[in-house]
């Protein structure tokens, strides 16, 4: 067996994210009474994804990212409103939102026969422990990485040093890092001089680097076989 640990990521590899943001920011609109449509919720979307983008480049900190998506999605839908306390209820929603990709946990329980898994995520410790606790993924899970926590985001050196300093595993070259970003996870991966597959669910034309591709969690069992 060429790996025994796998550093999975969290969002769009197991978890649906992109519903877990429906969810939360028709919440949040609703209580500011700006219209739940189909355009906003892409404006918001697009919007936090810059954002994110920003904060991995190292452009921009964490409680920047928090206060501008909210400033620039506010000033866009003509909304004069606490940018912080939007944040804190976004996040609270957000963290109620606890959504598993179709196959993800049948694969985690038959991972973790024969792996180590552990989570490595760039979400906020709010938000992944609301959605983690008494998700039924968990019984397959030794630990979990939060970056908010560790004071470092993928792909930075840090972050991915951390987290091997902290798993049972000690040898690189027995490690996966499973994800969806190659700007995060797989840049991490290559960064930190592991391998890494890329879980490329909507079949992007993408130079990314990962050691292997697959379209979905579930097939990761032909990169192991």
């Amino acid at each position: 067996m060429k790996y025994t640990t796998l550093l999975l990521d969290l969002d769009e590899t197991l978890f649906d994210f992109s519903k877990s943001e429906k969810f939360a920011i028709d919440k949040l609109m609703e209580k500011y009474n700006i219209p739940v449509t189909e355009e906003n919720r892409r404006l918001y979307s697009a919007i936090n994804d810059e954002k994110w983008k920003k904060l991995e480049r190292g452009e921009l900190t964490r409680q920047q990212l928090f206060h501008e998506r909210f400033a620039d999605f506010f000033k866009k839908t003509g909304v004069t409103a606490d940018t912080d306390e939007a944040n804190l209820s976004y996040m609270k929603f957000l963290s109620q939102a606890s959504f598993i990709l179709d196959g993800a946990l049948e694969t985690c329980k038959k991972l973790s026969e024969n792996y180590s898994l552990y989570l490595v995520t760039n979400g906020t410790k709010i938000v992944q422990n609301g959605r983690l606790n008494g998700s039924p993924i968990m019984k397959y899970i030794k630990g979990v990485f939060i970056s908010e926590e560790i004071g470092f985001n993928k792909p930075q050196k840090e972050y991915f040093a951390y987290v091997l300093e902290h798993i049972e595993e000690r040898d690189k070259k027995k490690i996966l890092v499973v994800g969806d970003s190659p700007s995060s996870d797989i840049a991490g991966a290559i960064n930190s001089g592991l391998d890494s597959c890329l879980v490329n669910r909507k079949n992007q034309n993408i130079e990314s680097g990962a050691t292997y591709t697959i379209s979905y969690i579930t097939e990761i069992f032909e990169v192991l076989s």
